[in-house]
């Protein structure tokens, strides 16, 4: 068995075998990385490192950000994971001191340490103790979702909506899931349809008669000025103040707001009704979830929470309850200890530019991370990122950015378009349109992993290949399942990469050629023309996309330019050029 030593306060361990220990408030966990080998875990981090000692994170209020989870794993065979709701402090090589340490200032909390002689196998326990996997999601598998915001971000009416269902069915994409985001409430937090939305009724069944299902975007927060705060505030259903004096107030992107208490009963019981409501009212489906984030709690020194859960764990009573309302018809960015809950996860906004910092490189490895950590019913954030969401001043995605973007989306477990494609000119929509038909080929591919959930959805090459040593270390290529292989390109203007296969024998699915394991130099990846790998022995897999992947002109879409115009502001007007 391998061992690993870690520091516990003035203690040293000697790690071989699972184990749980306690650690004391204040008290710091110190590991030395390079002893571990090659680390993973953390989940989202703005600049994304993968592995993780490639970078620096410095976290003094590590707490649910996005998708996270506090658990750090190792090649060598090791995952430690933080058994604690409260926040921590992390540091991962944050000075170049090439070292972990994770500290709990507020509280005491357990190390659970879970080991095997293979790193996989210590990575199965660990999933089986947070309770992965949920069971398989009823709705099949390959089609693209299409989400309203960046298309018509704070502009939303009800004939767009239906515009842009009607432009879904006519470009022929396989949509089954239209997720109606941010503005069609009166006011945030009143969970009622405003006015650009008159009839919601009749919205919703004309979408379902096009053979959609609706999910709405909620959220846990109740603006100061909505027409319920007061009521809502005066029972208790927000947090309240500890003065006694109405309800905590919080910050968010949307204004000021008191947040519902779900860990009260009264908190609790309205917000599962407003959401059945919705349901029962309108015949809506599903919900988008925001918010759930410790940063967007009251200031717990004002805050007198009904049963106080912690900095982190909100988040999953919030996923809790709406998986009680409409399981596997939910999606969420946030998670901290949900593992278990029939959710699809999302990776949280990404910024509509190459790197990664936030941008399409770190779509990948947050991916390999998140799946690692036990998210991996995974969809990428919408293809190609925010768009003009964050600033109306970016520029507005390339063409080449759009198709990369699309491609590597493609091989995730599920995909998820905004800015609509035939924004842009016909080659670039056309290979758009190619990629979310390859997507939707794998459909029975991934409908078959679904049901054998052994193994995570997305994975690293590592994982089936363990002793392979310099796959640890490969932060561009992925695994969908352990027979599909994707080399996405992640940089402007390339259009040759190397490309690594782990162990067996592959096929190139452009031209069938065969390759074993080993480096590719320069293989061609022409835009659009992602370097796509089936093993040998699927050849139903390889049948079933070969045929899609013919259709897609490879090379047709140049670097540099942008034939997209159309631009939709974050006020209520809408402004088309072009």
């Amino acid at each position: 068995m391998p061992t690993l030593t870690v520091r516990i306060g003035e203690r040293s361990h000697v790690l071989s075998a699972s184990v749980v220990l306690p650690v004391e408030a204040g008290e710091s966990l110190s590991v030395e990385l390079a002893a571990g080998g090659h680390w993973f875990g953390h989940g989202f981090s703005h600049v994304q490192p993968y592995p993780l000692e490639t970078g620096r994170i410095a976290n003094e209020h590590f707490a649910v950000n996005n998708i996270q989870c506090p658990a750090w794993m190792c090649s060598a065979g090791f995952v430690l994971l933080a058994d604690t709701a409260e926040e921590l402090t992390v540091r991962i090589n944050a000075d170049g001191d090439v070292r972990l340490t994770v500290a709990c200032p507020g509280a005491a909390w357990q190390l659970h340490v879970f080991t095997a002689p293979t790193f996989p196998r210590a990575h199965r326990s660990f999933l089986k103790f947070v309770g992965w996997p949920p069971p398989a999601p009823a709705f099949a598998p390959g089609e693209s979702f299409f989400c309203t915001w960046t298309q018509f971000p704070r502009c939303l009416t009800q004939e767009r909506i239906i515009s842009m269902a009607r432009q879904i069915r006519a470009h022929g994409y396989p949509c089954t899931t239209l997720i109606v985001d941010d503005r069609w409430e009166s006011c945030f937090g009143e969970l009622e349809f405003g006015r650009d939305i008159p009839d919601p009724a009749a919205l919703v069944r004309e979408l379902h008669g096009m053979g959609f299902r609706v999910w709405l975007w909620v959220t846990p927060f109740v603006n100061r000025e909505a027409a319920t705060f007061a009521d809502l505030a005066g029972r208790r259903i927000l947090v309240p103040r500890r003065d006694g004096d109405g309800a905590a107030l919080l910050k968010w992107w949307g204004g000021t707001a008191g947040l519902v208490d779900l860990t009260a009963p009264a908190g609790r019981t309205w917000y599962r009704e407003q959401l059945l409501r919705l349901k029962r009212a309108y015949g809506v489906d599903g919900f988008k979830i925001d918010g759930g984030d410790a940063k967007y709690h009251p200031p717990l020194a004002e805050a007198a929470w009904h049963d106080y859960p912690g900095a982190s764990g909100y988040s999953d009573l919030l996923l809790a309850l709406c998986e009680e309302v409409a399981p596997h018809a939910c999606e969420t960015r946030t998670a901290w200890r949900s593992q278990s809950r029939r959710i699809v996860w999302r990776e949280g906004g990404k910024d509509s530019h190459w790197g990664l910092d936030n941008g399409l490189a770190a779509l990948v490895t947050l991916g390999l991370q998140s799946s690692l950590l036990g998210y991996d019913l995974l969809m990428p954030d919408m293809v190609p990122g925010r768009v003009q969401t964050m600033n109306v001043a970016d520029p507005l995605p390339t063409d080449e950015l759009m198709v990369r973007w699309t491609e590597a989306s493609a091989l995730f477990p599920l995909l998820q378009f905004s800015y609509l494609p035939w924004n842009y000119a016909a080659p670039t929509a056309a290979a758009v349109r190619g990629w979310a038909s390859v997507h939707r080929a794998l459909g029975p591919y991934v409908a078959e992993l679904w049901t054998d959930r052994t193994s995570p959805l997305l994975r690293p090459l590592w994982y089936d290949d363990p002793g392979n040593a310099q796959l640890y270390t490969i932060a561009d290529e992925f695994l969908l399942g352990g027979d599909v292989l994707a080399a996405p390109v992640l940089a402007a203007g390339v259009t040759q990469r190397d490309v690594v296969l782990p162990a067996g024998t592959w096929v190139d699915a452009w031209n069938a050629t065969t390759h074993v394991a080993g480096r590719l130099a320069g293989h061609a990846a022409p835009c659009p023309g992602m370097p796509l790998f089936v093993r040998a022995s699927r050849s139903d897999v390889l049948a079933a996309i070969q045929p899609v992947l013919a259709r897609i002109a490879r090379g047709t879409v140049p670097s540099g330019i942008t034939t997209a115009t159309y631009i939709a502001g974050l006020n209520r007007d809408l402004n088309v050029t072009g």
